[in-house]
């Protein structure tokens, strides 16, 4: 790919910090977990991130971090010029549509209550989007993720799992968002479906402009999307490089053991 260098930052993270605590119960200490220390990296204006590491790594609490779905102990996520983990209520709100989210389960993700075109215009309706305006854009969106409009009137059990994702990926457009954090957005798929899904996703970021972080646990879907790979190990960026830089000459001795363990890769893996 070629580099990106010249672009603006979409996103920038310094000094990202969040530890999960739970009580031990009686005469126990409570335990602790650090899901994000020190996280730092920044996406640049249509380029793709990728997060990687293994389960429980910290890298979907990161995407929750950059989202504020849930607050940081320390640190700062910038989108633009903006600081969001100052903003709060009425200010934060008017940020949100700036950043969207694409979910791991694209069945549980969506509402089995409401129809379609309600789960993609909700969203823009409640920013003041009239409310046929909305539905409009519904249909549109639906046609450009390959879903016909009859969609809009149906609901979500209707639909295979890769046509749920593509209606998550709907969902997350509907506000026009400059970035797009897609936490393991393939990984419920069957393979073939997860090509067809990447492709999507590729194709919907260089006609809209967007900037994603992309969360896996796997370096081969990784490498098919992403610009730069961030590899995470318990809760630390450990290696940060461009897709082809990292593939073959990866540093640290966690990004070495993730390349073995990819199918035909272990042969050409550095030792």
């Amino acid at each position: 790919r070629s580099p990106l260098d010249d672009q603006a930052k979409a996103v920038e993270v310094i000094g990202l910090d969040k530890t999960y605590v739970t009580s031990g119960g009686w005469f126990r200490e409570d335990r602790r977990v650090d899901a994000a220390r020190g996280v730092n990296f920044n996406i640049l204006k249509g380029e793709t991130l990728g997060l990687v590491g293994e389960s429980g790594s910290g890298k979907s609490s990161v995407a929750r971090l950059v989202m504020r779905l849930i607050e940081a102990d320390r640190g700062t996520v910038r989108i633009g010029e903006t600081d969001l983990t100052k903003l709060a209520g009425k200010a934060l709100r008017a940020e949100r549509p700036r950043i969207q989210m694409i979910f791991q389960d694209p069945f549980a993700s969506l509402n089995p209550r409401r129809k379609v075109g309600h789960i993609i215009a909700d969203g823009p309706i409640a920013a003041g989007t009239d409310p046929k305006v909305a539905f409009d854009r519904a249909r549109d969106l639906l046609k450009m993720v390959g879903l016909d409009a009859g969609a809009l009137e149906r609901y979500p059990h209707e639909f295979s799992g890769g046509q749920r994702q593509r209606i998550g990926i709907a969902r997350a457009l509907a506000l026009e968002p400059e970035i797009i954090v897609a936490d393991e957005a393939v990984s419920a798929l069957d393979v073939s479906v997860q090509a067809q899904v990447l492709r999507l996703l590729e194709d919907l970021k260089a006609r809209l402009g967007l900037s994603m972080l992309f969360i896996t646990h796997d370096l081969r879907v990784a490498a098919q999307l992403c610009d730069r790979i961030a590899v995470m190990q318990r809760g630390v960026i450990v290696e940060l490089k461009p897709t082809a830089q990292l593939f073959a000459a990866p540093e640290h001795a966690y990004t070495r053991e993730l390349l073995a363990a990819v199918p035909g890769q272990r042969e050409r893996a550095p030792a």
